[in-house]
C-alpha cells in the first residue's frame, strides 16, 4: 500500500487475529488513491483478511460455520443461529436476531462453549464473526 501511494499505511500488529485496515480519510489520502492502491495490493492479502472473502468461497465458509452452530446448540446454547451472509457480503452469526445480547455473548458460559466449538470454524474465519442485521 505504501509503495502504491498510501505512505502512512500501517503494518499489521503481531498477534492480531482480526485485521482491520484504516480507511483513506484516516490515512490522509483521497478515496481514489486508496482504492487504486488497494486494487494493486489485494492479491497479497491472505484469504479472509479484512473480513473479505472471494464470493465462491462464502458457501464453503458457511458450511463450516454451520458445524460450529450445531456444536454451540448441542453444548447448551439452543438459540445459537446458523450463519448468514451479512449486509457487506461477509459470513456472520446474527446473534441479535435470536435475542443473544453482546453482554451475554461475552459471558464466561458462552466463552467456554465457543472455545469448545471453535475448532469447527474454517481456519480462514479468524475468530467468531458476530454481526448481521
Amino acid at each position: 500500500m505504501r509503495s502504491n501511494g498510501v505512505p502512512n499505511f500501517p503494518d499489521p500488529q503481531a498477534g492480531s487475529s482480526n485485521v482491520k485496515f484504516p480507511g483513506a480519510q484516516q490515512l490522509g489520502v483521497s478515496s481514489s488513491r486508496y482504492q487504486a492502491a488497494q486494487n494493486a495490493c489485494q492479491h497479497l492479502l491472505p484469504v479472509g483478511a479484512d473480513d473479505q472473502f472471494p464470493p465462491a468461497e462464502v458457501p464453503l465458509l458457511l458450511s463450516g460455520m454451520r458445524a460450529f452452530s450445531q456444536c454451540m446448540r448441542s453444548h447448551g446454547v439452543p438459540n445459537w443461529p446458523d450463519p448468514m451472509v451479512g449486509p457487506q457480503g461477509r459470513p456472520v452469526f446474527d446473534l441479535g436476531a435470536v435475542g443473544i445480547s453482546r453482554s451475554e455473548s461475552l459471558s464466561s458460559r458462552f466463552q467456554t462453549t465457543m472455545a469448545a466449538c471453535q475448532h469447527l470454524l474454517p481456519s480462514a474465519i479468524h475468530g467468531i464473526p458476530v454481526g448481521g442485521s
